[in-house]
This record gives structure tokens, sequence and C-alpha cells, in this order.
């Protein structure tokens, strides 16, 4: 696991404008988007690729994804932070913005072979409920963002940081794939702070729905700020859109659609799933 004794989620994109094509001209090719199923482990579950790896640790305080080929990453994870260790295990226990950084950075650092991850943007308020940056390293680029909650005494809180980076490597219009991976991030999990150092997470109970799971925002849909909708068909295939992706013309007037047959077929916005 990618955190050290913690657990580990583009901009706006202004929507393209498609004229109808000219009388005997080929209609413009449909937005294919990316078919996502579920994927699972014992108490968590998210929205990617088939080829994407999925795992999780045993409280299901943290979960993470990966694409096949390497390029792209996905994750979430919640812990318990007392400051007064930051003097003996460095700027992880500092404080949120040094402490989510760092993370960041040992997640680019494993994964990619990266290092020198630094914020690109200053925060800014993300469905009003969480903190969103966009964040660089050499060769990647991508978005965190994350809730900061209190704790019993000033030098403790909570953070529940969302993680979704890309290689440079990979191509613009796919980049917000991550993204759309990292918001669909469910996990059962109860987080128990300690007095004393420092993160200590148990598993809740059955059912038990973590925040983030109606309780931290609408994670689903369309979002502009990170340049995604989900859609899916009538009979429940979930596919991941960049928005540029959106037809302002189609055979039955504005949306996303995917070419069935020899058929555009408008899909319905969101995913079959809506609603945790």
């Amino acid at each position: 696991m990618l955190w050290y004794r913690a657990r580990i989620i583009a901009a706006a994109v202004a929507l393209g404008s498609l004229t109808a094509p000219a009388s005997g001209a080929a209609p413009p090719p449909a937005s294919t988007g990316v078919p996502v199923v579920v994927k699972q482990t014992p108490h968590c579950s998210a929205y990617a690729p088939s080829d994407w790896s999925v795992s999780s640790n045993p409280q299901a305080s943290a979960l993470d994804l990966q694409s096949a080929d390497g390029t792209m990453y996905a994750g979430w994870g919640v812990t318990a932070i007392n400051r007064a260790m930051q003097q003996y295990y460095g700027p992880m226990y500092g404080d949120p913005e040094t402490s989510i950084r760092t993370l960041a950075g040992m997640i680019v650092g494993k994964l990619f072979s990266d290092g020198g991850v630094q914020y690109t943007s200053a925060p800014e308020p993300f469905l009003n409920y969480f903190t969103l940056r966009h964040i660089a390293s050499s060769h990647t680029q991508g978005i965190v963002f994350y809730r900061i909650y209190p704790g019993t005494a000033p030098q403790f809180y909570t953070e529940s940081v969302y993680f979704a980076i890309a290689d440079m490597s990979v191509p613009r219009a796919r980049r917000a794939i991550p993204s759309g991976v990292a918001v669909s991030i469910r996990c059962a999990t109860q987080l128990v702070p300690t007095a004393d150092s420092g993160p200590s997470t148990r598993t809740g109970k059955k059912g038990e729905k973590r925040p983030g799971c109606g309780g931290e925002g609408n994670l689903r849909g369309y979002n502009m700020q990170l340049g995604t909708q989900y859609a899916h068909t009538e009979t429940g295939s979930n596919y991941l859109f960049d928005i540029s992706d959106y037809r302002n013309t189609g055979p039955d007037g504005p949306g996303y659609y995917k070419m069935v047959g020899n058929s555009l077929t408008k899909l319905e916005p969101g995913r079959s799933d809506d609603g945790c």
C-alpha cells in the first residue's frame, strides 16, 4: 500500500459545438467514451476500464487503481494525523497541504518513478464540500481533492483524499479518465483515531458508508471541474466521457452518443447505479 502508516483521489473543458453535416456528407463519428465496469475488493468498489487493477487494505481505508500499462492511477484514502509525529516521521504528519503533497509524491515516486510533486493551482471549492488542487511532477499531472475533518485537539485532524494522476504521455483526451475513476470510489470503513501517535483504523459495520457515499458531496454524473461525464445505455452499460465528447446536435437532440450497429444511440446521463 502506498501510505506510510496511512491510507491513501482537468480543468473544465468548453463544450464542443458540432454542426449538422452538409447534405450528402458523412455524419461525424460517434464519441466512443470509455467503457467502465465495477472493480471490487471485499469492502470497496469503483468504476474503471476492465484492464485496470484494484487493491485495498484490510481496513478498507484505502483503495488503489491503476491502468494496465501503468500510465494512469486513481486512489482514495482516509487517515488520522497527529501533528506531534512530524518531528519523528516527517512531512506526511505536517499540515494538510504538506501531508497531501507528500502522499502524492510517494505515489508518483513508486508508480511513475518520478518526483518533485508540486501544486500547480490554488485551492478551490469542489462540489460545495471538498477542496480541489491540481498537481504535477516532471512527467505526470493530475488532481487531488480532499476533505479535512478537525480532531479533538488542534494537533489532530483527519484527511480524506482522492488522487487522480496520469503520465504526460497519455493523450490529452484521456487524461480525465483517472478523475472519473476516482470519483466513483466507494468504501465501507470506519476510522478510529487514537490519542497517541497516530492513525488506527478498523472495519466498520456491514453496510456502513464512509464519508463520500452520500456524505461527501455528489461525485456522480457530469462534473465540469473534472471534465468528465458518466452516461449509460438502456441495458445498463456504463461509459466515461470527456465533456468535449458532448454533441450539441444528434438524432435525438443534444447529449452523449454511441454507435450501436449502424445507428447513433443517445445515452442516459449518469451511471446506471446512480444513488449509493
